[in-house]
């Protein structure tokens, strides 16, 4: 496919993978996270995959992703309506930036850029929520930190994981 010149590679084969990704990770999220939460402290898996997405695709991908996932994953917080879609498509398009074609990234600035992203998702959500003064840094240190730090630890197994089943395909 080509767009104003420029030579294009689109395969449907690999937007199907990813969008299954996507997908699998709500599905995840839903189900399997809440039998390995430590209390409160949950890991976000869906934003492990759109780390993965818009860190191979870029930052248009991202932002649908990260929309795409914010807008399902509102249906579940109806009182907050449109902060996680905010925050997520803001997270997937800033994340693209550092596509795999621009900046060659080794584990740990994949592993750097998703705690960033981490960090970010929530900043900017509790702002879209409402939260000011103590509750938002009450909110940042009792539930952000300590879940980024989960996130982080599966994060680098699922990146461990992606990365030693890519060099066994080459």
């Amino acid at each position: 496919m080509e767009f104003g010149g420029n030579a294009v590679t689109f395969s449907w084969k690999s937007l199907a993978a990813e969008a299954a990704l996507l997908a699998g990770s709500l599905l995840l999220q839903q189900t399997l996270v809440h039998s390995i939460a430590l209390g409160s402290i949950r890991p976000d898996i869906p934003l492990i995959a759109l780390t993965a997405v818009a860190l191979r695709r870029g930052p248009v991908a991202g932002l649908y992703a990260g929309l795409m996932l914010g807008l399902v994953e509102d249906i579940y917080a109806i009182n907050t309506l449109g902060a996680g879609a905010l925050s997520t498509c803001m997270v997937g398009y800033a994340l693209g930036f550092f596509e795999d074609k621009v900046v060659k990234s080794m584990p740990a600035t994949r592993m750097l850029l998703l705690g960033s992203a981490l960090l970010g998702h929530d900043i900017v959500y509790y702002l879209a929520v409402g939260f000011r003064g103590e509750i938002f840094w009450d909110a940042l240190l009792r539930e952000t930190v300590p879940s980024a730090v989960y996130t982080l630890l599966v994060g680098a197994a699922v990146f461990y994981f992606f990365a030693r089943f890519k060099s066994r395909e080459t």
